[in-house]
């Protein structure tokens, strides 16, 4: 059973109620902002060792233990809980002081639906819905084709629509070979499983094995003298031996393998890997971290092995942990609920085609026991975690290695340009609207609506020149007066700079001391939702930028004078001219055409401008294809459906009898006098 515990005001107290047990910690600093994430055997020790008068720590830990103004932790069972919960967190929270993948995102997988028909698709979300996921992948662009080639070699359907038996004809995708057409039964569900299976075996790498099923394919379909299909058959076998030519063999057995190395320079850091299956390489993908400065090889290696196969696991990377789930686990746990005749269909989800027997590295990580423990229990058998220190694997180890270096060196080179590029519009930016300091953090606002309907309003972050779009928030709007933009952004700032108060505790938050005693369950959600409003808007803005010209700008000046934020800078972009205007000068400030500076905050602004649109028209299509029965208690989307899929409209559902609708599978008799009462 896990525990979860959170600091009194005292440092002191805290160390004193630290539990001898594993877990993960969270150390706090200013505002609660979590500065940094570790595990530990005993959490009592571990934390302890930060804070004595002996403890020589690195520099970078050094400043890290100086702005520590708070501890919390997460009791757990065992190390590998530990491990899978501080990858989670390190990945959600972003903590400064952490190794951590850069501008982490959620990557892209290829995913395998799991349907009575599945299709192949493109996502970034993971979620134990039954699915075969394959990833993740760092180039987007490449995995784009990657799914296209497989639609041209393998005929899948690509429609979101029900096979159910009633459509009467094929589509498009049917007359140019792209779908054997099981939507009017040309197909059967067996022949499909089939052809997804192959799908399967392509994308796990193994396609001498899928070459051999679809020789004897085609050689039985020959023998039935079905040359139509045959042929089909052998474009296939042509289009799979085309792609399996250009991968290079690099050991002779079949064996499956991870080869990683990095390479460091300027406080970053490139992970190599390269994806070896049946002895070929498949592909290869690097990563750049941040924070690895003062880090150890050893630590490195473990930080970025948490991180890259928990994020390769899918969603089985939290297997193993009990009933004591962490905030995270509780939270997908719930938000990857799947319907009970869903699961019962679904096909096994495993890790064995992305976690390999080996994985060969230049340092072992600290912890590579836990690792290799861990990692055998996602694949299922045994995994190995192994160091090349001579022979063949030492010498393509060396090849691994180079190709980090090389792309190491290539982003430090284009990160120098954009940093030079952003250097002087910052600067520029900051000379004219006479700043104290260059603008590090650039927030930006806009308002979309038609006429007051459906408002929304937007908030993008620049930092240092380069949009983050973690940082982004959107607003709907609770303003209903109409077409005021001068209201509607003032409620956005109050919303959103009331978090930067003295007082940072916005109304109805509550002493993080409270949760001690609340439960490990609702003890961890809550804590878990606090620290997240914590950091959402804990970050002081070095320029505001709204999208308008004097009225918006006036607006907002009375709300930073409101909540006694006036030391903020604060411009307005006018659209006409492109001139801006801050607070006390009538006359605007006009940047020259083409400079640097006006191209950033034209860039700021638009960013904002399409945040906002985007939203509204989201709002607005929602509103557009609401029925009545959307707003009647008791009618959830399958019975919306169910009732529309028997009366065909809601005027057909208004003029039928409370026994009609009561004969709809789902439905009572109440509840059908009920939905009749309410349609009138």
């Amino acid at each position: 059973m896990s525990a979860i515990g959170a600091a009194p005001r005292s440092l002191e107290r805290t160390l004193a109620q630290l539990p001898d047990a594993p877990g993960v910690y969270l150390m706090l600093g200013e505002g609660e902002r979590i500065l940094y994430i570790g595990k530990a055997v005993s959490l009592r020790n571990r934390v302890r060792s930060y804070f004595q008068d002996s403890a020589a720590h690195a520099h970078r830990t050094s400043r890290m233990v100086e702005r520590v103004g708070d501890v919390r932790w997460i009791v757990v069972n065992n190390e590998i809980e530990a491990l899978i919960l501080e990858a989670n967190l390190i990945k959600r929270h972003q903590p400064p002081f952490n190794v951590r993948l850069r501008d982490d995102k959620r990557y892209p997988y290829l995913k395998v639906t799991n349907e009575p028909f599945p299709r192949v698709t493109f996502t970034r979300v993971v979620r134990d819905d039954g699915g075969r996921y394959f990833g993740p992948y760092t180039n987007a662009h490449g995995l784009r084709e990657l799914i296209n080639l497989v639609r041209v070699v393998f005929p899948l359907r690509t429609c979101r629509e029900p096979i159910d038996g009633k459509r009467k004809r094929p589509c498009l995708q049917y007359h140019i070979k792209r779908c054997l057409a099981p939507c009017v039964g040309y197909q059967s569900e067996a022949e499909y499983d089939a052809l997804v299976d192959e799908v399967v075996l392509f994308l796990e790498g193994r396609q001498e094995r899928l070459l051999e099923r679809l020789h004897a394919e085609m050689d039985e379909a020959a023998a039935r003298l079905n040359y139509e299909a045959a042929a089909r058959l052998r474009d296939r076998i042509v289009a799979v031996r085309r792609v399996t030519e250009g991968q290079k063999v690099v050991w002779r057995s079949r064996i499956d393998m991870d080869l990683i190395a990095s390479a460091r320079a300027r406080g970053q850091a490139c992970m190599q890997v390269f994806l070896v299956r049946g002895g070929k390489l498949l592909g290869q993908e690097h990563f750049i971290l941040d924070g690895v400065t003062d880090q150890s090889d050893a630590e490195l290696y473990s930080q970025f092995f948490t991180q890259f196969y928990t994020a390769r696991a899918g969603g089985s990377g939290m297997a193993g942990i009990g009933d004591g789930f962490s905030p995270l686990a509780l939270r997908e746990a719930r938000d990857n609920e799947v319907p009970v005749a869903l699961k019962a269909r679904a096909r096994p989800v495993t890790s064995q085609a992305v976690i390999p027997k080996e994985v060969l590295v230049e340092a072992l990580p600290g912890d590579a026991g836990v690792i290799e423990a861990w990692l055998s229990q996602l694949k299922g058998q045994r995994v190995r975690v192994l160091r090349a220190q001579r022979g063949p694997r030492a010498e393509y180890m060396r090849l691994v290695h180079d190709n980090a270096e090389a792309n190491l060196k290539t982003f430090l080179a284009h990160q120098e340009v954009q940093e030079t590029a952003s250097a002087q519009a910052l600067s520029e930016l900051a000379t004219a609207l006479d700043l104290p300091d260059v603008p590090h953090r650039i927030e930006c606002y806009d308002i979309s609506n038609i006429q007051g309907t459906n408002p929304v309003s937007s908030m993008v972050v620049f930092i240092e020149g380069r949009a983050k779009k973690s940082d982004y928030r959107r607003f709907k709007i609770h303003y209903d007066k109409g077409a005021n933009d001068f209201a509607m952004m003032q409620e956005t700032l109050r919303r959103r700079l009331r978090y930067l108060r003295a007082d940072t505790n916005a109304p109805g938050e509550e002493d993080p001391a409270s949760i001690i005693g609340d439960g490990v369950r609702n003890g961890a959600a809550r804590l878990e939702a606090q620290l997240r409003k914590k950091e959402r808007f804990h970050h002081r803005p070095d320029l505001l930028l709204i999208d308008g010209g004097k009225g918006q700008l006036n607006a907002v000046v009375e709300v930073l004078e409101e909540q006694d934020l006036w030391g903020i800078p604060v411009a307005g972009l006018a659209k006409e001219h492109e001139w801006l205007f801050v607070p006390g000068n009538p006359e605007p400030i006009v940047l020259p055409p083409g400079s640097p500076g006006l191209h950033l905050v034209m860039r700021v602004r638009d960013e904002a401008h399409r945040f906002a649109v985007e939203y509204h028209r989201k709002r607005r299509g929602k509103a557009m294809t609401q029925s009545a029965l959307d707003a009647l208690g008791g009618i959830g989307p399958v019975r919306r459906k169910r009732l529309l899929g028997a009366f065909g409209s809601v005027n057909s559902l208004k003029r039928a009898s409370v026994d009609e609708i009561a004969a709809v599978k789902g439905m009572t008799p109440a509840l059908a006098a009920q939905l009749k009462a309410g349609l009138g």
